[in-house]
């Protein structure tokens, strides 16, 4: 059965058939050759979508998507640009500062990229920034989205290993918050490489103007972060209040969010739910599937057989991570790879709640990594340039993410996981 699931899954996706459908199919054919009834995939498909945390995926799309339309993305551009405009590379540090902002209230990096992307983009082109520099930094800013709460990826994670949501999200926001940093003095020291210029600063009236306006926004992650942490209700739950204040806030503060964007919201978040569910339930039988036929227990032992080093587990699993993330869609990988790996890295003495962390880095990696880098294709796009071409503007990017990807991964004590 491993031969097959991997064969078909391997040629479907090399004739570019789409993932879920590749995903779908591989499965069947796997449990047809073993004997298995086709009801038995049907069943697995429906199982896999019946968990409660799944449901915060569509509650924070749809969150992100009313803040767009709301008018609050705008105001937290605004307020950065107030706060960070007046730095070298100004417009760097404000795409960084936004995405961070954005990506603690969206939980979507693909969303943050596309929504962000078509704001500041064209102001980077205009202030003389290279097309593929406003694409790397804009495209890398958005994947902070999958680290910080309310990450998607992480709820799915947590479904998939069966570990804490909110433990993925308190750990989660301060790795989040590091990335910003470090891409903020990424940002400025490209800037003073290429003389990138700074912004008109603005008085501290004008900062304070700004601020009144972003805060009643910037209050979405505290009151929902808060919210799961004290246990006043849980990450789901927290997504339908997101929903609610990003509707109040748009509606009623901001006076933005009309019928007709409403709609618009509506419809965006229905076709996007949609893809990733339809990946979600697929991806659920192939993992079932991988689990019947044994391959965790398989690899487990071709692994442990080698070696039981610890740093070279995570070394290798990080690599094969890395490479799967260039490939295959992140949700989709999570549920497929989780069962096989995780057994591997606790047998080795790894924390579920860590290797978590590293999974989510790795696969936020491959969103800006080629062959697909679904997220630097996007903001390529808005930029009007061919991926390929901002490859070469990638590169201090992706450096820069793989050194804090590697800091995750060997010093699990600065994230309060004890020492292994």
């Amino acid at each position: 059965m491993p031969l097959i699931l991997g064969g078909v899954l391997v040629v479907l996706l090399v004739i570019g058939a789409p993932v879920g459908v590749a995903i779908g199919l591989a499965s069947f054919a796997a449990l047809g050759v073993d004997g298995v009834p086709p009801e038995v995939g049907a069943q697995r498909f429906v199982a896999g979508m019946r968990s409660f945390p799944l449901l915060a995926v569509p509650l924070f799309v749809l969150a992100g998507a009313l803040m767009n339309a709301g008018g609050i993305t705008q105001r937290l551009i605004d307020f950065a640009y107030a706060v960070v405009g007046r730095i070298r590379g100004g417009l760097s540090a404000v795409n960084v500062l936004t995405n961070v902002a954005f990506g603690g209230m969206s939980g979507s990096a693909v969303a943050d990229a596309s929504s962000v992307g078509r704001l500041l983009i064209p102001q980077m082109l205009r202030r003389h920034y290279s097309p593929g520099d406003a694409a790397a930094v804009t495209a890398t800013a958005s994947i902070i989205a999958l680290v910080l709460p309310p990450s998607i990826t992480m709820i799915i994670y947590a479904v998939a290993a069966e570990v804490s949501v909110s433990a993925l999200f308190f750990h989660g926001l301060y790795i989040g918050l590091g990335f910003g940093a470090v891409y903020l003095v990424t940002g400025w020291l490209i800037a003073r490489k290429k003389g990138y210029p700074a912004e008109t600063g603005v008085g501290a009236r004008d900062v304070l103007r700004a601020a009144a306006k972003a805060v009643p926004a910037l209050t979405i992650p505290v009151i929902i972060l808060g919210g799961i942490r004290l246990g006043i209700f849980t990450a789901t739950e927290g997504g339908a209040v997101a929903v609610l204040i990003a509707a109040i806030l748009g509606a009623v503060v901001y006076r933005e969010l009309t019928w007709p964007r409403i709609v618009k919201a509506m419809r965006e978040t229905t076709m996007l739910v949609a893809a990733i569910m339809l990946i979600i339930a697929m991806a659920q039988a192939y993992s079932w599937a991988l689990v019947t036929g044994g391959t965790p227990q398989i690899v487990a032992d071709a692994v442990l057989g080698l070696t039981d080093n610890m740093v070279l587990i995570l070394l290798v699993v990080n690599v094969l991570l890395l490479l799967i993330g260039t490939v295959v869609e992140g949700n989709a990988a999570i549920i497929i790879f989780t069962p096989i790996l995780l057994p591997v890295v606790t047998a080795a003495g790894v924390d579920p709640v860590h290797f978590g962390l590293i999974v989510v880095i790795n696969l936020a990696i491959g969103l800006i990594t080629p062959p697909v880098g679904i997220n630097l294709l996007i903001t390529s796009r808005i930029a009007g340039i061919p991926m390929e071409k901002s490859l070469r503007d990638m590169v201090p990017w992706l450096t820069v993410s793989v050194a804090m990807l590697l800091l995750v991964t060997y010093a699990p004590v600065l994230l309060g996981l004890g020492t292994y």
